[in-house]
C-alpha cells in the first residue's frame, strides 16, 4: 500500500472497492493527538456539520486576519507565501470535511482560485495531467505535506496581479439568473 503512486495502484493492491480515512488536524478543537478522523464516505450527521462549521469558521477567520492584516493589498509574492499556506490549509480542510464528489472537488478548487485572485494572485497554469488535487489533500496528513505536494506546479503558475480590479462587476455583466447559468454552462470542449 505504501508504494502505491495512484488510486489505480492502490486499487490493484487492495483488490476490491475500499474507503480511506484521513486525519484532520484541528485548529478549532485542540488537544487530540491526531485531531479528528474523517472518512471519504462522509456521514451527513448534525454533529459532523457542526464540527465542519466550527473548523471552517476558524480557518476562514485565520485567512481573513492574514489577508486583511499587514499584507493587505500586497503584490509581493514572498510576503504573501505564508498567507498562501493558510489558504491551502483551508482548501485541504474543505476536501477532508465535505461530502466529496467530482463536482464538489471542482467547486473546492474554484473557490481556492477565487481566494488566490482576491489575494492578488492569478493562477495561470493548469493541474498536471493525471493529478487529482482533492486526493492530494485527502491523502496528505497535514497542511504542510499538502502544500509540499502541490507547490511544485501551483506556485510557478501564480502571477501577482491586480488586473481583477478592472473586471466588470458580475451583477452588471450577468443581469439575470439565466445569463449566469448560461455563462457557467459554457465550455470550449
Amino acid at each position: 500500500v505504501m508504494h502505491a503512486n495512484s488510486v489505480s495502484d492502490l486499487y490493484n493492491v487492495v483488490g476490491e472497492d475500499f474507503w480511506s480515512a484521513t486525519w484532520c488536524n484541528s485548529i478549532a478543537f485542540e488537544g487530540g493527538e491526531h485531531g479528528f478522523d474523517f472518512a471519504i464516505r462522509t456521514p451527513c450527521t448534525p454533529s459532523r456539520w457542526e464540527d465542519y462549521d466550527a473548523e471552517m469558521a476558524m480557518a476562514w477567520e485565520a485567512l481573513c486576519n492574514a489577508y486583511c492584516g499587514e499584507n493587505y493589498g500586497s503584490t509581493d509574492f514572498d510576503a504573501l507565501e505564508n498567507d498562501d499556506i493558510l489558504l491551502v490549509r483551508h482548501y485541504q480542510n474543505t476536501y477532508n470535511f465535505m461530502p466529496l464528489s467530482r463536482g464538489s472537488a471542482v467547486v473546492g478548487f474554484v473557490v481556492m482560485l477565487g481566494l488566490l485572485l482576491a489575494a492578488n494572485m492569478e493562477f495561470t497554469g493548469s493541474i498536471p495531467q493525471g493529478l487529482q488535487v482533492d486526493w492530494e489533500a485527502i491523502l496528505n496528513l497535514d497542511p504542510i505535506s499538502f502544500v509540499d505536494s502541490v507547490k511544485s506546479w501551483l506556485y510557478p503558475s501564480l502571477k501577482v496581479t491586480t488586473s481583477w480590479k478592472d473586471y466588470h462587476d458580475v451583477a452588471s455583466t450577468f443581469a439575470t439568473t439565466g445569463s449566469v447559468v448560461a455563462a457557467l454552462s459554457s465550455s470550449d470542449d
